[in-house]
């Protein structure tokens, strides 16, 4: 397992000398995203230092009970500019937080980042950005292990908790070890959490609209050679059922279920463009299949934007998949 100590500990001491910290957490927030930014904003008030939590997007129903008692919101720049330095959370580059990107990338302000996706970006003052780690949520739950565990609240650990468990797919990941169950369990332990409760509050919500978008996606999975499976969400469909994008989460879990499925890639299209997430349950790497499109992430999990149509880029990700297959001799 990597050594996180010495870069946690530097954080902590760098972030220490501020007087007010935004902290930035990537658009299309998920429950490692709002797990993380709660996790670290309250580390902040542990240690006398004032926030501002920033997002550009309303939180989802299935996370929002998590950041309750804390306002995470779109800033203003003027309102940002406040701050004596910024933190990013759960992402590596200035594109991944929102429409004040090119403010974010240019500010003289120190900037961290806490993340765990691979090939950051460069121009941070520091960085605590592990690939090896399961989520972003795990750390913070080192910052406070390192540094202020007793400072961990009922709060604090459902945050940390639902944010490990949301991006280790419940724990079924290939990156979960044993560590990681040793986190949930002090998380547990700690906060006096009910697993039952916040497994419930994510995943036992949906409303009747988001089942009907299901059904509509279901019957739009196709299979294709090398163990491929495609399917997509139209504009069509979301008007028709009265879904947003943020309904789509956890969509291509279905499509890579399929029997004899390696590799997923769900297409949900946009104005002009479609978003694309990919999954993997063997070694094909979709982080590389993603960086063809612009995008990137994880060996099993990427996501990118393909700049045209939908049936453009079902074409031509399918076709870029099966020739990535050809050439690893899969």
């Amino acid at each position: 397992m990597y050594d996180y100590r010495e870069e946690i500990n530097e954080l902590a001491r760098q972030l220490r000398k501020f007087n007010r910290i935004g902290v930035i957490s990537h658009v299309r927030p998920d429950g490692d995203a709002i797990g993380s930014q709660l996790g670290l904003c309250r580390w902040l008030e542990h240690n006398g230092i004032d926030f501002l939590a920033h997002n550009d997007d309303t939180l989802p129903d299935d996370i929002s009970w998590i950041a309750a008692n804390l306002e995470i919101r779109r800033r203003a720049k003027q309102e940002l500019e406040t701050c004596d330095a910024f933190v990013f959370v759960d992402g590596n580059s200035p594109g991944r937080f929102g429409d004040l990107h090119p403010y974010f990338a240019e500010s003289r302000k120190p900037s961290f980042v806490i993340d765990h996706h691979p090939s950051p970006s460069e121009g941070y003052t520091f960085l605590v950005s592990e690939p090896e780690a399961a989520s972003t949520a795990e750390l913070i739950y080192r910052l406070y292990e390192e540094t202020a565990p007793e400072a961990i609240t009922h709060e604090i650990a459902a945050a940390l908790y639902a944010g490990i468990m949301t991006d280790t797919g419940s724990f079924r990941y290939s990156s979960v070890g044993p560590h990681i169950h040793r986190i949930a369990a002090a998380l547990i332990e700690a906060g006096d959490l009910s697993v039952a409760e916040i497994h419930e509050r994510v995943y036992d919500n949906r409303q009747m609209k988001e089942l009907a978008l299901v059904g509509r996606a279901l019957g739009q999975i196709e299979l294709h050679e090398h163990g491929i499976a495609t399917m997509y969400v139209t504009t069509a469909d979301f008007e028709e059922t009265g879904c947003e994008y943020q309904h789509t989460e956890g969509l291509i879990g279905f499509a890579l279920s399929v029997k004899g499925v390696s590799v997923a890639v769900i297409f949900i299209e946009q104005k002009e463009k479609v978003k694309l997430s990919l999954r993997s349950k063997t070694d094909f790497d979709v982080n590389l299949l993603a960086r063809k499109f612009g995008g990137g992430g994880h060996q099993k999990a990427a996501g990118a934007w393909y700049e045209g149509s939908l049936s453009d880029a079902l074409r031509d990700v399918v076709k870029t998949a099966k020739e990535m297959h050809v050439q690893s001799g899969a």
